[in-house]
């Protein structure tokens, strides 16, 4: 019985304890606190009307204005040849660059002056004949002339006069002959080959060395006619119209100017040609080489009251995505002026003036779409603006 009792006081004190815990307040605490919402980030920027001169940049290679072949035009035997010509050597006009054996040349000479001392002679003597049958046939009192002009002498004289020309002629030749056997530099030239060496013999017509001139060079920069269209008019000859040229292969810089603008559109192409000249090449600072790959930037047209964005802004549908004041993403058409680099010129849109533009939208941007915009630094204020006037910068 008093087992029993015991048993039951204790199952009374296990069900007291575990009415006794169940009915303990819980102690307060906070929810955790709700995340707001993420939306897109998106890079814009915000545009500004400004004025801006074009650039048109274009590629092409420097080539010399003048190219010779160089040739013998007489035959012969080189008998001296000059030290400084050889491949790579820069030449005066005039420099001596070798001779031809000249000993046929002197006798033909010798030869002509003798043929025309000759004819001289023949001459003065048909002149006498001719004088002397006038004065008999005067004598002679016949009236009239003689049946014959061989009596007067008349077709005697033009003979003689005719053959006094040509050894005039023969002597001259022979005298040129003999100045073609000292080959010069015919102009201020770069030696970029030599064909021959001392005791070659060669022929008339024979080639001798192949030569670029070194006064000036030019650049052939073809371009579209879309770019043609943000060129001004050519200044007056006066006024140069200057070129910037920049080696592609080690930034090297020079100054060039247009020297003249092709008047026909290339074929095969469909382009027009600008072509830039540039005086004393070898003397710049660092010398400008024939052969260099060159980038041009020709400065263009004024484009007046435009929007200067990323070119990345423009999307291949020629649209531009805007975030507006509520940060809401919507698209208008792209009015592009001209994209130029890494920079795109538009004219603006007045509905837009306070929104922002994507710099770089993404295919998956709807309509509609709440994003989060994230500005990036001013380019516009750090970007050389151009002068009000559209006229070309000296």
């Amino acid at each position: 019985m008093k087992k029993q009792l015991l048993v039951t006081g204790m199952a009374a004190l296990c069900v007291f304890a575990v009415y006794t815990s169940n009915s303990t307040p819980e102690p307060d605490f906070e929810p955790p606190p709700t995340k707001p919402k993420a939306y897109p980030q998106v890079t814009t920027v915000q545009p500004r009307i400004g004025s801006y001169r074009a650039s048109i940049k274009a590629y092409g290679e420097i080539a010399p204005v003048q190219t010779l072949n160089l040739a013998a035009e007489v035959s012969g035997k080189v008998v001296k040849l000059s030290p400084y010509f050889k491949s790579g050597a820069r030449l005066k006009a005039g420099d001596t660059l070798l001779r031809i054996d000249d000993e046929t040349y002197h006798e033909a000479v010798a030869s002509a002056q003798s043929a025309r001392a000759a004819a001289e002679v023949t001459l003065l003597q048909q002149k006498s004949n001719r004088t002397q049958a006038k004065a008999e046939w005067k004598r002679s009192g016949l009236k009239g002339s003689p049946d014959s002009k061989l009596a007067l002498y008349e077709p005697q004289v033009k003979a003689a006069q005719a053959a006094l020309e040509y050894a005039r002629r023969t002597l001259a030749k022979a005298k040129a002959d003999l100045d073609k056997t000292i080959i010069r530099v015919p102009f201020n030239a770069l030696v970029i080959s030599r064909s021959i060496e001392l005791g070659s013999y060669v022929q008339a017509g024979s080639e001798l060395a192949l030569l670029y001139g070194t006064d000036q060079l030019e650049l052939t920069l073809p371009l579209a006619a879309k770019d043609w269209q943000h060129l001004p008019l050519p200044p007056e000859k006066k006024a140069r119209w200057q070129v910037k040229l920049t080696d592609t292969a080690n930034e090297n810089r020079w100054q060039g100017y247009v020297d003249r603008v092709a008047q026909h559109v290339d074929s095969q192409t469909r382009q027009r040609s600008l072509i830039v000249r540039i005086d004393n090449p070898l003397d710049h600072n660092p010398p400008l080489y024939p052969g260099t790959f060159i980038e041009a930037d020709i400065p263009g047209k004024v484009l007046e009251d435009v929007w200067q964005v990323p070119a990345s802004a423009v999307t291949q549908n020629n649209e531009i995505w805007f975030v507006n004041h509520e940060q809401i993403l919507t698209k208008a058409p792209a009015k592009l002026r001209l994209r130029m680099l890494d920079k795109a010129y538009l004219l603006p849109n007045p509905k837009l003036e306070q929104a922002l533009i994507v710099a770089l939208p993404l295919a998956s941007y709807l309509p509609g779409m709440k994003v989060e915009p994230s500005p990036v630094a001013d380019e516009l204020s750090t970007l050389s603006q151009a002068e009000p006037s559209g006229k070309i910068s000296p």
